[in-house]
């Protein structure tokens, strides 16, 4: 095993799902967004397009990526977006997903759900789960906790999983959540047991997407619904950046899907696919972090919140017209696969 700056690697050339050999797409990149040590590659699957790391890191040296890592900080509970986003947020959550949430409106709610980029956006932070599906939900990959502690406020039995120990004591000392610290294979939670699980911006972080996959399986309830969201590679933001792509994280990115490669990974873990798509939601925030790690070589903390007003406009326009062309081309920034269990 070879020393990548402190971490511990070994070679992949090959797909994980087809176990061809894989050119090279990029080569000598550096973390721009958490300084992380190493120098690394990707290596693409002529067959089935998945992107991985190359070298990659030995599964005790991963916690070494994720040190400076924004998972770590405290939830605000203020709402930072003011009034009136509350109120349209609350409103099209109640008027398309049947939440009962104080100050919404029903008939504003339904005008907005005909925005597509709106509501895209506002049911994404629900992560596309309905009131009527209410239960036991299971986050893997749950970081500090804020998604959690807001269907907990919903009505949902929440429970995490989250394998940096500094974020699972944020979501258990201050938001009093039942998280466990690990993967999800070593938390060893009961067969059929939730209702729904998510992982969002989670599968292609873990060393073992098919096992991950496979485990949500056995955790899920049969009628149950696994919810996932992850880059995309075939999205118009990679064809724009390249290399500058904010969704590519080198090096906690280990591997990057686009839809075909994300379903076969879902049918070898055994999982029924039940919808597949691409959504747009995330292109105004890829689209202005990407220009600034084109521009300036990094984007220290990973957040382009503070750019200036004309970077803000043009993500608008590039939000518009990816939502678009996410259907026919795949154009969406994200991946959202909904499964359940075969049978």
């Amino acid at each position: 095993m070879n020393n990548n700056e402190g971490i511990h690697v070994k070679e992949a050339r090959h797909c994980l799902l087809c176990g061809d050999e894989g050119d090279i797409l990029y080569s000598g990149l550096r973390d721009r967004l958490f300084d992380a040590p190493g120098i690394w590659s990707l290596m693409q699957c002529p067959k089935c397009q998945l992107v991985w790391l190359n070298p990659r890191p030995a599964a005790d040296d991963i916690g070494k990526l994720y040190a400076n890592y924004f998972t770590h900080e405290i939830p605000n509970n203020q709402n930072r977006n003011g009034g009136l986003r509350r109120v349209v947020k609350a409103s099209i959550l109640q008027s398309s997903y049947g939440y009962r949430i104080d100050g919404a409106n029903r008939v504003m709610g339904s005008a907005l759900s005909y925005v597509g980029p709106l509501k895209a956006i506002v049911c994404s932070s629900v992560r596309w789960l309905e009131a009527h599906e209410g239960g036991r939900l299971l986050d893997v990959g749950c970081g500090n906790g804020r998604f959690l502690d807001q269907m907990r406020q919903l009505g949902w039995e929440v429970t995490g999983v989250e394998p940096d120990g500094a974020a699972v004591s944020v979501a258990r000392e201050k938001l009093g959540l039942q998280v466990f610290e690990g993967s999800l294979e070593e938390a060893r939670l009961p067969g059929s047991h939730f209702d729904a699980i998510t992982m969002n911006h989670v599968i292609e972080h873990v060393p073992d997407p098919i096992g991950t996959l496979r485990e949500c399986h056995r955790v899920l309830r049969p009628g149950g619904k696994l919810v996932v969201s992850t880059p995309n590679i075939r999205s118009m933001g990679f064809q724009v950046f390249g290399e500058y792509w904010r969704g590519l994280e080198v090096p906690r990115h280990l591997h990057l899907f686009c839809p075909q490669s994300l379903r076969i990974a879902a049918e070898h873990a055994g999982l029924r696919v039940m919808e597949l798509r691409t959504t747009a939601r995330s292109a105004r925030w890829m689209y202005a972090s990407s220009s600034c790690i084109r521009r300036d070589g990094t984007l220290p903390g990973g957040s382009s919140e503070r750019t200036e007003a004309l970077l803000r406009l043009q993500g608008l326009g590039f939000l518009a017209q990816e939502h678009g062309l996410r259907g026919p081309r795949e154009a969406g920034e994200e991946i959202v696969m909904v499964a359940g269990r075969r049978g």
